[in-house]
């Protein structure tokens, strides 16, 4: 009553799922919060991966997450908390949170880094809504760039699992978190390391299940590495997430389906999640120059939608197809699809067919 006698209202939720916005977000009862990680240097050599100096290794400045962490000047604290705040105004609950790092391969950054980074977004969920001030919190200089003797990355061991404990009742609780990493990155060592993090699942950059394709795009590891790594996560409890990349240079629409079938019906692989990011001809990376010079030409838009109808319907009802196409600008596109409803147009085609995908999402 006292309140409602200051101007507050009670609660309303038919006007709140009106003023919602993009409801999807939200509609599993997690929010996902993105972070991205600083430029850093990253050990793969793949030809189609962008290299932009101001974003981390396959990323473009453009991106929608990489646009944030810019503004926030890549810091994990900042990021965490801008983002809590977007998912809070928009009309989206935030009690409880999945934590997903992106940038270049995680595993390559300085071990401080990766304890440094985690912490401070589990701090920053901890103090969501009210946020410490920069100056109070002991966010780091990004000019500073990413040195492991910079005072503010030596966080002592016991801050992260200091702010775990304090996690668990907090007002937005981070019920999982996510990295990822390349498949010759993984063993004992860093899988003990990602569990004392608090990560939960690992996406592997599988690409493609074809050793010369493999070999042809610089990939510097082979299917062995994805199936090693594959088993030593799922025998830690940790779940797996494929990145597939149909329309690679050297592939064929034939040899991408016999990929996918291979993925769920090889026990050695089975990912609990998958991503199709169909390859995109990029200015920084290497492959502009391939395609330049004749030697990729990427599918057409027609033949990859098939492709896509082809490769859903191998999917079994266990996996979730997360997404069907990567948040590339069209801009920054030089070559491939530059359609960014893939999966409705592939459904639509589907349903007037009778087919239907059995991934969980769909």
């Amino acid at each position: 009553r006292q309140e409602l006698a200051v101007g507050a209202r009670r609660r309303n939720e038919p006007l709140e799922r009106i003023l919602m916005r993009n409801a999807v977000r939200s509609t599993s009862g997690i929010a996902t919060v993105t972070v991205i990680t600083e430029p850093y240097a990253c050990p793969g050599r793949c030809v189609y991966c962008p290299t932009e100096t101001r974003a981390p290794k396959s990323y473009l400045v453009n991106e929608p997450a990489v646009m944030r962490a810019i503004r926030n000047d890549y810091d994990p604290y900042r990021q965490v908390g801008s983002r809590l705040s977007a998912l809070h105004d928009t009309g989206h609950a935030t009690d409880k949170i999945e934590l997903i790092v992106k940038g270049g391969t995680w595993s390559f950054y300085p071990q401080r880094y990766q304890r440094w980074f985690i912490t401070r977004c589990v701090e920053a969920a901890n103090n969501f809504p009210t946020q410490e001030p920069a100056a109070q919190c002991g966010m780091r200089n990004a000019e500073c760039g990413i040195e492991e003797q910079h005072p503010a990355l030596r966080t002592p061991n016991s801050a992260l699992t200091e702010a775990q404990h304090v996690n668990e009742t907090a007002a937005s609780r981070i019920i999982g978190v996510t990295i990822e990493t390349r498949p010759d990155y993984v063993d004992e060592t860093e899988i003990r390391r990602l569990r004392e993090l608090g990560v939960t699942r690992v996406e592997l950059g599988a690409q493609i299940l074809n050793d010369r394709i493999l070999e042809l795009i610089v990939r510097d590891h082979t299917t062995e590495e994805i199936r090693h790594a594959t088993q030593l996560l799922r025998d830690a409890g940790v779940k797996v997430a494929y990145h597939l990349m149909p329309n690679l240079p050297g592939a064929t629409p034939d040899d991408d389906l016999a990929s996918c079938r291979a993925l769920f019906e090889d026990p050695a692989y089975r990912p609990d999640t998958l991503k199709l990011y169909p390859c995109v001809v990029v200015k920084s990376a290497e492959l502009y120059q391939w395609w330049q010079d004749g030697r990729h030409q990427p599918y057409d838009d027609d033949t990859l939608v098939e492709l896509l109808i082809a490769m859903k319907r191998l999917v079994p009802p266990y996996a979730r197809i997360e997404r069907v196409i990567r948040d590339i600008p069209s801009t920054s596109i030089e070559a491939g699809s530059k359609r960014t409803n893939l999966r409705e147009e592939a459904q639509r085609r589907m349903r007037a067919r009778g087919l239907a995908c059995r991934c969980i999402r769909c």
